[in-house]
């Protein structure tokens, strides 16, 4: 098709068009075998570690005389082989997370590429650098939220296959356990990841050799995905109103695509792509394009609907955009009601979605508006059609109102910057005496802002019993018993200043623990 293309000199611009899309396509389909490779190599690296991690676990077949023994080594061998599957899990959750978002703006990407490379007005004059500069800019403009929903679902995928991949190794193990097997047959039994394509054909479907089909399944098809959307989302954004599905027109093409090439949709109603697992179609930009500005401004002024924006008018709704971000965030970071409430319920609903707070009410608000709106009535059992039903009669809507909105995101701010306060006295205090330098007074203070409970939970005082009764089995106490532990060691309702310091110093470790893992993803 290329070939065929590039023979007809010169070319038209709905030629280059589409000669620049089945580039895209390559340019795509190129980053969908790295992203296979990358998924191969981790899952062979799995695949060894747990081989050695089974091999050195040698009585397998027949346990020896010393039985206990035995089991202590298969108990090493299934925390060896979790701690394999979990850091698996981890490699595969950072890459899906970075392929979806690269993937979705290599798509931006071409879709601009094509334009230059078809000499439309004011994009042909694009350099590389021009291009990636803009596709930043139509990043920051384009819904994501399609990209967020396509990167939770590509874990979930992966975080199913690699379940099925840890349950899979435990069933082999401790069924070639149970049966008397050999390490080599268990082994054997757990089947390969195989690199050459030619021989995954015939690798069969054991443990492994599954694992690796499902993963390529899942990146092939969601990489496709990314890209696919990370076009359509470009070509929406600046005015393209008709898109044609294209098959890859050979032999592999199937029922399901065969009988769509070709066909025209319109942008915002184009069809699902991929259409099913390991699909390869893609979109092309439907003729005619007209380019707003220019030469074509008096027919743009009379259509501009059907007109193409040029880059210059997406790099000034760049600019927009960041404005409108930033009094957006001065709002939230103020804080302040006056300035909340000079927002629109459209940007309030933004700036909820960007710091983790629901546009949508909970049953708990429902039931707190139900109580307001029927005094004396109760309301904690409604649900279902019953709970709608009444949610009707009060006309009481599915969305917070903007007055909800602006409290809660009010109550957001003020819980960050009270976390910000603790942090900045956490950096305050004496790196020599540290929390212990702090009076019981002010360690209570600190615990409250944190949210560390100031009082004794039972796992409090049995911890601190079996400090106070080393070799003293306190796990069972309970009721009566419990409380004469207490009256024994005179330990009262609240935790003392070393208690305080602990739990103080495991929220910390935590809090810190987490943001770590957040630069990490």
């Amino acid at each position: 098709m290329i070939g065929a293309l590039a023979a007809k000199l010169p070319l038209s611009q709905a030629e280059a068009i589409r000669l620049a899309t089945e580039k895209s396509v390559h340019a795509r389909n190129l980053y969908t075998e790295q992203t296979v490779a990358d998924l191969t190599a981790m899952l062979a690296g799995a695949e060894e570690e747990v081989r050695r991690a089974i091999l050195r676990y040698k009585s397998l077949g027949s346990l020896p005389d010393n039985k206990l023994a035995a089991l202590e080594g298969l108990k090493k061998l299934q925390a060896d082989i979790q701690e394999t599957t979990s850091r698996l899990h981890r490699e595969q959750t950072l890459l899906f997370r970075k392929t979806a978002k690269t993937s979705f703006r290599q798509g931006i990407y071409r879709g601009i590429d094509e334009f230059a490379a078809a000499q439309l007005p004011f994009y042909r004059d694009l350099t590389p650098e021009g291009i990636d500069k803009l596709a930043t800019r139509v990043f920051t403009l384009v819904d994501t939220d399609a990209l967020d929903f396509m990167t939770n679902y590509n874990l979930v995928l992966a975080g199913d296959v690699n379940r099925e991949l840890a349950d899979g190794i435990k069933r082999v193990v401790m069924g070639g356990i149970a049966t008397g097997k050999g390490v080599e047959d268990i082994v054997r039994d757990l089947g390969r990841v195989v690199k050459d394509p030619e021989s995954f054909r015939y690798a069969g479907s054991k443990v492994f050799t599954k694992a690796q089909y499902r993963m390529e399944v899942i990146a092939r098809t969601e990489v496709l995905r990314a890209h696919n959307q990370g076009r359509l989302k470009f070509h929406d954004r600046v005015g393209v109103r008709k898109l044609e599905w294209m098959t890859m027109e050979d032999e592999r093409v199937c029922p399901v695509c065969g009988p769509l090439d070709g066909k025209v949709f319109d942008t915002n109603r184009f069809p699902q792509q991929p259409a099913h697992p390991n699909c390869r179609c893609t979109s092309v930009v439907a003729w005619p394009l007209v380019i707003c500005g220019g030469e074509l401004g008096a027919k743009a002024a009379a259509e501009p609907a059907a007109c193409i924006i040029p880059p210059q008018a997406i790099e000034e709704q760049a600019k927009a955009k960041a404005a409108e971000d930033a009094k957006l965030k001065a709002a939230f970071e103020g804080g302040q009601i006056a300035d909340l409430n000079t927002l629109s319920v459209k940007q309030l609903q933004t700036l909820a979605k960007q710091n983790g707070v629901s546009i949508a009410r909970t049953k708990a608000d429902f039931i707190h508006l139900l109580d307001a709106a029927e005094p004396g009535v109760d309301h904690s059992t409604l649900s279902g059609a019953a709970l709608d039903a009444k949610l009707k009669q009060h006309k009481i809507g599915l969305l917070r109102t903007k007055d909800d909105l602006i409290q809660l995101l009010a109550q957001k701010q003020a819980s960050l910057k009270q976390a910000q306060q603790l942090a900045d006295q956490l950096k305050k205090i004496p790196p020599s005496g540290g929390l212990h330098d702090l009076t019981v007074v002010e360690l209570q203070e600190m615990a409250k802002a944190k949210g560390v409970s100031l009082n004794m939970t039972k796992q409090d005082v049995i911890d601190l019993l079996d400090e106070l009764e080393p070799g003293v089995d306190h796990k069972a106490l309970q009721g009566a018993t419990l409380i004469d532990a207490k009256k024994k060691h005179h330990i009262g309702p609240l935790k003392n200043k070393q208690q305080l310091v602990k739990a103080l110093e495991k929220a910390v470790g935590e809090e810190l623990a987490e943001k770590w893992r957040k630069t990490r993803e």
